[in-house]
């Protein structure tokens, strides 16, 4: 990530950090609460044993894995490149007494070895959507060369169990096909969550879409 990337989300946690101190808010959870109940009801129909390895890609302030912690997941992981967003998350986590979950500062599209060990399930919710959206995406689609996006599909499938591994990803600037499209050459489809539809100008679609793949 560019540096005022950095920058520019560290200032954002860095405001809700002080929120947190102040009031105990924890701060905004992307796409909504509505999104987190579906991939949490979808981990617990998908993923039996409490003590499976989970990931969770940009995580911010952390709610994901603490709702996954209230149905038992004991061995949760948040990542984020913020170290604000993290200092948040850990805090949150602390002030709620919450075991099974740690919080790590890393950018792992510099850093695609990152991980101590590989996770049988990797979850994203917008962290793909801000990615996508990196300048350097547009140079290096012009000069043939992987850009963000596509880094960000190399470096998940080096973190996850090639065996057992499941991807979840929530978006709401990709449908679920170009998502199967654009994880064609690491993944296949899995299944995905059925959301609200909404029909404008004759098209019938959904604000966020929550697809599931695995790895191949």
């Amino acid at each position: 990530m560019s540096n005022d990337q950095f920058n520019s989300w560290d200032a954002v946690y860095d405001r809700e950090n002080e929120n947190f101190k102040e009031i105990g808010d924890i701060g905004e959870i992307w796409f909504g609460e509505e999104s987190v109940e579906k991939m949490v009801e979808w981990v617990t129909e998908n993923v039996t044993d409490p003590q499976t390895h989970i990931v969770d890609l940009g995580c911010g302030n952390g709610h994901l894995l603490l709702e996954l912690a209230q149905e038992g997941y004991k061995s949760l992981h948040g990542i984020d490149y913020s170290e604000s967003a993290v200092i948040l998350a850990r805090s949150i986590v602390k002030e709620r007494q919450i075991e099974g979950v740690r919080y790590d500062a890393v950018d792992f599209l510099s850093n695609p070895l990152w991980f101590e060990h590989t996770y049988e399930v990797v979850l994203d919710k917008g962290t793909y959507d801000a990615i996508s959206l990196h300048p350097d995406q547009e140079e290096a689609k012009k000069q043939g060369l992987p850009g963000p996006r596509e880094k960000y599909v190399e470096a998940v499938h080096a973190m996850i169990d090639k065996d057992k591994g499941l991807f979840l990803i929530t978006s709401c600037n990709w449908t679920m096909e170009e998502l199967i499209e654009n994880f064609k050459q690491y993944f296949k489809f899995h299944s995905s969550v059925k959301y609200p539809v909404f029909q404008f100008g004759g098209h019938v679609g959904s604000k966020i879409c929550t697809v599931a793949f695995q790895p191949i």
